[in-house]
């Protein structure tokens, strides 16, 4: 699923492990940071949504967050010097997560820690590796302008590798959606028996 290939295999699933692992980073990082807050109300106010039972927003806030990033990552690909914010953005990302999961964890407590994961782990497995692959894609195409701005030239057509770029973009979209709906399913499933 590469916008640039050499061989097939410009960013492979070694690369790609990289970057799930600049998002698991993240999700450590982001626990860190809510064991040092002393006021985690963020998201504690955020998931206020879910006690309420409005599924449609917890639908609508899952789709809107990963959208940001999609987006985010899809900008940045036409970047040449971008390589360093989309990994960045993806660490962010993975920031979030943990910060949520976390929080949740430290609402629920240890005897209801498996409501708790089912609550927000899938949608948050769907979406991170739907996101580490638009950045993927993104390093992809930034790799193609870099080429393209220090030597006039590159082994594929920066048209074409557009057009892929933006049909990829699409589809990790689509399963951005899918993830959403996981978080929506999910906070029908657990949410009563968490919060």
């Amino acid at each position: 699923m590469q916008t640039s290939s050499r061989n097939g295999d410009t960013y492979g699933k070694g690369a790609f492990a990289l970057l799930c692992g600049a998002a698991a980073l993240g999700v450590l990082t982001g626990t860190v940071c809510l064991c040092t807050d002393t006021d985690s109300a963020f998201v504690a106010d955020t998931l206020g949504y879910i006690r309420e039972d409005d599924y449609a927003r917890v639908m609508a806030g899952s789709l809107l967050g990963s959208t940001v990033f999609l987006l985010g990552f899809a900008l940045l690909g036409f970047c040449a010097l971008g390589q360093p914010f989309e990994i960045a953005l993806l660490i962010l990302r993975g920031m979030g997560t943990g910060y949520s999961v976390a929080e949740i964890y430290a609402s629920a407590g240890r005897e209801k820690l498996l409501f708790a994961a089912g609550l927000v782990l899938p949608g948050a497995v769907i979406s991170t590796l739907a996101l580490a692959a638009a950045a993927r894609e993104a390093l992809s195409l930034s790799n193609i302008y870099l080429k393209l701005t220090l030597s006039g030239r590159t082994e594929q057509s920066p048209r074409d590798a557009v057009k892929l770029y933006g049909a990829k973009m699409l589809v990790i979209e689509a399963i951005l959606a899918v993830a959403a709906g996981a978080d929506t399913v999910c906070s029908y499933l657990f949410a009563g028996r968490v919060l």
